[in-house]
């Protein structure tokens, strides 16, 4: 499961193309790259993807109202709809005055434009795989994204090389199950990054998205603890901390080898920042197997937490099970978004006073190597380029930096 990301509306004017972009970092990868087939094509009017996800309930309700939305304030422009949710509602949006772009129609014309760049952005996103074939109890990502498929080594290579040809210091491996990669011809995530090192030397700053802990190899762990242009924030998919729940849900991890990676990594990564996803109130759950949950946060040194109240999802199996009252799952989903928190706030503590590598991404805001959020004051530096600066402040978890030179 993947972060859930705000959308904004924006009125399009002159011919423009624009994009709504709802759900995981593949969707924003994706939305780029339509918006840069429709820019080259001859049109009349303007055009709005918008790109949905039907990950949770929640997702679908909001992918809904950006469309509607999106109709009501740009009455006369072309509104492609796109994405999760149109394949659990297609008939919702099939009755809206919007062309509805299934997502084998959107994948094909990705294959068709994989070179396409982002402006403006201070990094980018270059997918590497799409799919999934595991099919947890709880999740509807293999019913409406398919089987897992792998972006061939030379067609990485070429996009991540027109990326830093046009300027970008930061590239991030995006997919829906990148550890997955390459099991159909016989490859691996560790093969792409060794690839990618190899034949594009001049990059230095790799981020690489959710990984399943299970699928974390020996050869991909040995690299993401020895190789420094793999950033230091590592996205974990571990969904619970206790062992019962995670066998309801399919996964094919225990708490204790979340714990066990995440030492071995910090053993040679002492600054390692780990972040990781988390549903909490999954049917069956009790709350000393929620307090497992909050114990992992500790135990594995937990810093950034995505925290999802559990929402059942037609066609899957956990949508059949007896479910827990939603008072009782929003309130466990407080409190573990609660302890997340302490958390964070404990994690950014340890770089008071600590010299950082950020980069700018607009209006004096960046990210540090850690994936932390940092503002300075210093409106030279330029969008998309890495500089150094000195932590003398914490405000609303925001990292205040004076930019050394």
């Amino acid at each position: 499961m993947q972060s859930q990301k705000y959308w904004r509306i924006k009125k399009i004017m002159n011919k423009k193309v624009d994009g709504i972009t709802l759900g995981c970092r593949l969707n924003f990868y994706e939305t780029e790259v339509l918006k840069s087939c429709f820019r080259n094509s001859s049109r009349e009017q303007d055009v709005i993807i918008v790109n949905t996800c039907s990950v949770t309930h929640e997702a679908e309700r909001q992918s809904k109202q950006a469309v509607r939305k999106c109709l009501k304030e740009n009455p006369n422009a072309r509104v492609i709809v796109t994405g999760c949710a149109v394949e659990t509602s297609k008939d919702y949006f099939s009755q809206l005055p919007v062309e509805v772009m299934r997502n084998e129609k959107k994948t094909s014309m990705l294959r068709e434009f994989d070179d396409k760049t982002f402006a403006d952005r201070a990094r980018a996103f270059v997918q590497i795989q799409n799919g999934c074939d595991h099919y947890c109890s709880y999740c509807i990502i293999p019913f409406t994204r398919g089987h897992s498929v792998s972006v061939p080594l030379e067609v990485i290579e070429r996009n991540i090389k027109n990326f830093v040809n046009s300027g970008f210091k930061e590239i991030v491996l995006s997919g829906i199950d990148i550890t997955s990669y390459g099991r159909e011809i016989g490859k691996g995530l560790a093969n792409v990054l060794e690839h990618i090192f190899k034949r594009i030397p001049e990059l230095t700053r790799i981020r690489i998205s959710s990984l399943d802990p299970a699928a974390i190899d020996d050869k991909l762990l040995h690299i993401i603890c020895h190789d420094y242009r793999i950033l230091p924030h590592i996205h974990l998919s571990i969904q619970s901390g206790d062992n019962n729940i995670l066998k309801m849900m399919r996964r094919r991890h225990l708490r204790e080898d979340v714990i066990a990676l995440c030492n071995k990594i910090r053993n040679f990564r002492s600054d390692i920042v780990f972040g990781a996803d988390f549903i909490v109130g999954f049917p069956g759950e009790t709350e000393e197997m929620f307090k497992n949950t909050v114990a992992l946060v500790d135990d594995a040194g937990l810093s950034m937490l995505h925290v999802f109240p559990f929402s059942p999802r037609a066609g899957t199996r956990a949508a059949q099970f007896v479910q827990l009252p939603h008072n009782i799952v929003h309130a466990r989903a407080k409190e573990l978004r609660n302890v997340a928190n302490t958390a964070l706030e404990n994690t950014l503590n340890r770089f008071i006073g600590t010299s950082v590598n950020f980069i700018v991404e607009h209006d004096e805001c960046g990210k540090t190597d850690h994936f932390l959020h940092a503002k300075f004051n210093d409106k030279t530096l330029e969008v998309g380029n890495v500089y150094h600066g000195k932590v003398h402040d914490i405000i609303d978890n925001v990292l205040i930096l004076n930019v050394e030179q």
